[in-house]
């Protein structure tokens, strides 16, 4: 069963116990206080008539042992006379119980051991489908000792609250109605942001994972409602981080197959022909020196892929390093190669100290300033400026080359991924560089950030924690 009819039916039934209960009482206290004001006013009744008849018998005077019928008669007409009829029926009747007098059609019911120690006792008792109360009270006058049984109607009583059981149910089934209207309403205000976000779980269960549950309100659904969207943005940002994953490593496995295959066709192409076929010593030479060329790219290959690799796995030895000393050793491998693109190098350092591996910083800028290099065509110039500031000792690296789009910065540093596959090739690149220059900054606990824009150039700033691992 659903939230929503759980809260609506325990309301309705919590309402209609209470109502019941307390309805039940009211009526209850109210039928037992009107009972007794009757019986009070009955018992008083019946002491009157007690008293009046034996007063009325001591006026008349008799020597015989037991009161006359005669006497009886005219002693209850009179009392009758002075307190009204209201009585249905009365009998007297001696200590053995014998009915000396009586005018009641319905008979005694009530017996002399009933009577309490005030010598006074009442039944109630149903004739018919009425209600009547019998009284007893004892009387003692000259001739003996008798007991005045008196039958009242108190249908009256039992009316009343016939009646207020009747408007009792009324009002009942009119606080069912107005509590049935207001547990629907009450019910759907507190379960529509649960069922929101139910429909928003599932669609993000359909693969929805943009979907958030779009609710306003406070309490306790409120903070479920804000850690679930919380909870779907870190479940949409795991899951395109996955999806990346597996979508680079579905390029890289078939980068490195097309890489691996290009070279790995010449050489068997070349071979065969070797193997197959009657050469020149020019040809066999110049067959020899291409799968030559191209075993060596695999080998470069392979040995940068095991770099890549295992460059986070294996124990690697920090230094104090001084950075004017390795920019100028950098300047000095990268100044010829550069001239021969007709490519100038300008250098700007600022002395400072940096913990790292040399090596693998030099690995670093050289592959930074190579690509640079790939990227420009004909004249160009590349900048080199390392100095001091407010983040730490930063490392600006720019060419004028060709650029690259916004959408290309986040790939540059995935494995084989080449802006201009068939320069890089021809250069002699197979897409790793910048994937190993990532590690070695992740390495140095540096911070890196690329800016680049189509045939303006490239700035490449690295930041390192000056003197510090």
């Amino acid at each position: 069963m659903k939230l929503f009819w759980k809260m609506f039916f325990s309301l309705i039934i919590i309402v209609t116990v209470i109502f019941s209960i307390f309805g039940g009482i009211f009526i209850k206290l109210s039928f037992d206080n009107s009972l007794s004001r009757e019986l009070s006013r009955k018992q008083n009744e019946n002491q009157m008539f007690v008293y009046s008849f034996e007063a009325s018998a001591s006026m008349l005077s008799s020597d015989t042992e037991y009161i006359q019928k005669n006497d009886i008669e005219k002693i209850i007409d009179s009392v009758k006379r002075s307190m009204g009829e209201s009585q249905i029926g009365i009998t007297i009747v001696n200590q053995k119980e014998k009915a000396i007098y009586t005018d009641s059609k319905i008979g005694k019911n009530i017996k002399i051991k009933d009577l309490k120690d005030n010598n006074f006792g009442y039944l109630i008792f149903k004739n018919n489908g009425s209600y009547y109360l019998e009284t007893m009270s004892k009387m003692t006058i000259e001739s003996g000792t008798y007991y005045i049984s008196i039958v009242s109607s108190i249908n009256e009583v039992y009316n009343d609250i016939n009646e207020m059981m009747k408007n009792y149910r009324v009002i009942l089934g009119i606080a069912l109605v107005v509590t049935c209207i207001l547990a629907y309403v009450f019910s759907k205000k507190i379960t529509r942001p649960i069922e929101k976000l139910s429909d928003t779980v599932s669609q993000m269960a359909k693969g929805q994972y943009d979907t958030r549950a779009k609710i306003k309100t406070d309490g306790e659904v409120g903070d479920l409602v804000n850690s679930f969207n919380i909870m779907a943005d870190r479940l949409e940002k795991n899951i395109e981080e996955l999806e990346d994953t597996a979508r680079r490593q579905e390029d890289f496995t078939a980068a490195f197959a097309h890489e691996l295959k290009t070279p790995l066709t010449s050489i068997i192409g070349y071979s065969d022909m070797m193997r197959s076929m009657d050469l020149e010593k020019e040809e066999i030479s110049e067959y020899s020196n291409y799968i030559f060329l191209q075993g060596k790219r695999l080998e470069k290959l392979s040995f940068t892929l095991m770099d890549l690799i295992s460059l986070d796995k294996q124990k690697i030895e920090f230094n104090r390093i001084s950075t004017e000393k390795m920019f100028n050793d950098i300047e000095k491998t990268v100044e010829q190669m550069l001239r021969e693109h007709n490519i100038r190098f300008k250098m700007s350092v600022e002395p400072a100290v940096i913990v790292g591996n040399e090596d693998l910083l030099k690995s670093l800028f050289m592959n930074i300033i190579d690509n640079g290099r790939k990227a420009i065509s004909g004249q160009g110039i590349i900048a080199l400026k390392a100095t001091k500031t407010e983040k730490g000792y930063t490392v600006f690296i720019q060419d004028n080359g060709c650029g690259m789009e916004k959408s290309e910065i986040k790939k540059i540093t995935e494995a084989f991924y080449m802006i201009d596959k068939s320069r890089a090739r021809k250069e002699g690149g197979a897409g790793i560089g910048m994937s190993l220059c990532k590690k070695i900054v992740s390495i140095h606990n540096a911070k890196w950030s690329v800016r680049s824009k189509p045939g303006k150039g490239t700035i490449i700033s690295i930041v390192f924690q000056e003197g510090q691992n």
